[in-house]
């Protein structure tokens, strides 16, 4: 299996593969859909804070960032008939490696708290999609490099023109699984990611972020395991306002119901310690159902709680999101 992360932003044990003749036609589709012009928001921190909430809340399962947090960060986890392991049996060739794949994903979601507020909350829906390519090597039988690059969209329904933007994010890192103490894994990563809305050449938030941390994973039988962590992640940003440090633990759970039908639970508490003096307190849990209708496509449902306490008590903030959507890969 290929090491991804929860946000990463950061950052993420799920893969999915996509019907090669229908990529192409939903990656034309979707950069036709999301080409409007929209303004830049007014308070670029605010607005940095709601855009990184909304990635955040997109279950892992969706997201197809590299080693996000609690989602294939670290040590890879065998499942039944999962290819990509390179299952090798006697007497029998190896499966070759497919180091690209290309990813497709659609959602629909509802958030009941659109701004992030501490009272007055307004729901809505928005729509997310994302399209974008990884490559992934084994370096070495216990070292392996990653690098990926995705263009998201988020479109909103009520407050599309306050809150609708895109996410551009490109980065790569290396994950080394040590056998020998505890079968840990430690994994580094640079990430450069962009938001803007509508206009490509104008952006509310770009930043640099260098992630690292450390994972175990426990397995059982039947492919279901067991996985905490713990991550630090070093951001520079512009505007210096929306700049922070993250440091988190993370942990959760796959459990397989049958061999197409699945559950994950998994929860991440992070403190957030911006540049301007603010620390927040963030937790984040997320619990998922997917089913895998073949090696091409997999529908996922979710639900997910967020809460943040500040020390600037006007972005104390509570919500809840829920939704579902379709992932679509292949690889060569």
């Amino acid at each position: 299996m290929t090491l991804f992360d929860w946000k990463s932003h950061s950052h993420r044990v799920i893969k999915f593969r996509a019907v090669r003749s229908s990529l192409p036609g939903i990656i034309f589709f979707i950069a036709i859909a999301f080409s409007s012009q929209a303004q830049n928001p007014a308070n670029q921190q605010a607005n940095a804070d709601q855009a990184r909430q909304t990635i955040n809340n997109v279950p892992p399962q969706l997201q197809q960032q590299p080693l996000q947090l609690g989602v294939n960060v670290g040590q890879a986890v065998p499942t039944p008939g999962d290819l990509d392991l390179g299952i090798q049996m006697i007497l029998k060739k190896r499966e070759a490696e497919q180091p690209f794949r290309l990813f497709a994903d659609v959602a629909e979601f509802y958030t009941n708290n659109v701004a992030l507020t501490r009272s007055g909350k307004q729901g809505d829906n928005y729509f997310f999609a994302d399209v974008g390519c990884t490559y992934t090597r084994k370096l070495t039988e216990d070292l392996t490099f990653e690098t990926t690059l995705l263009q998201g969209f988020f479109r909103y329904s009520k407050f599309a023109s306050t809150y609708d933007f895109e996410d551009f994010n490109v980065g790569g890192g290396l994950t080394y699984d040590w056998k020998k103490l505890w079968n840990l894994s430690f994994f580094g990563r640079y990430n450069f990611e962009r938001f803007t809305q509508g206009n490509i050449n104008s952006d509310f938030y770009s930043g640099h972020s260098f992630t690292f941390g450390a994972q175990k994973t426990f397995t059982f039988n039947g492919g279901n395991y067991i996985y905490v962590g713990y991550s630090t992640d070093l951001g520079l940003a512009f505007p210096t306002s929306t700049q922070r440090d993250e440091n988190g633990f993370y942990g959760g759970v796959h459990y397989n119901f049958t061999s197409k039908f699945s559950g994950d639970l998994s929860y991440r508490i992070t403190v957030f310690n911006y540049t301007e003096g603010r620390t927040d307190l963030n937790q984040t849990t997320v619990a998922t159902l997917a089913y895998t209708f073949n090696d091409h496509c997999k529908l996922t449902g979710s639900l997910s709680y967020a809460s943040d306490i500040s020390s600037q008590s006007a972005y104390n903030y509570d919500l809840v999101n829920t939704g579902g959507g379709l992932a679509l890969q292949i690889k060569f």
